[in-house]
């Protein structure tokens, strides 16, 4: 199966059902006919801006990050009074806690907008590290 038609696949199956993990998403593939590596699903998942998102349910699932609808500004911000509980500064380093689940859709958001005061992010289940070119940077993202 080509790989265009591979992600089709995935878009239509996180889509129809809730799928939590690249095992679930792998499941449902085999269910489908179509057989993949875990790698081959990371590296989709990746290429394709899949994310976890907590539903309705307040269960962790797959989700498609879609770039249309309001702007990654907008989000950022609806997220951030949603989701953080706490930022920590330590020098050049923002330190952000969220509620569980929540990180990664935030530190996804800030790496698309490229804002100038972050170098990048990296996020967990709750928390996320953002890194700033100075701590006067660190002092505006906080």
């Amino acid at each position: 199966m080509k790989k265009s038609e591979r992600q089709l696949l995935i878009k239509r199956l996180i889509g129809q059902f809730e799928i939590e993990t690249q095992d679930d998403l792998i499941e449902r593939m085999e269910a489908e006919g179509v057989s993949a590596t875990q790698a081959t699903i990371s590296r989709d998942i990746r290429e394709m801006g899949v994310i976890k998102s907590r539903g309705q349910d307040g269960a962790v699932r797959y989700e498609i990050f879609a770039q249309s609808g309001p702007s990654a500004e907008n989000k950022l911000q609806e997220a951030i009074q949603e989701s953080v509980v706490e930022i920590t500064q330590v020098q050049f380093i923002n330190l952000v806690k969220t509620y569980l689940g929540t990180a990664n859709v935030i530190a996804a958001l800030m790496d698309d907008i490229e804002f100038p005061e972050v170098v990048g992010t990296l996020a967990g289940a709750n928390s996320i590290v953002i890194i700033s070119p100075t701590e006067a940077a660190a002092t505006i993202m906080r």
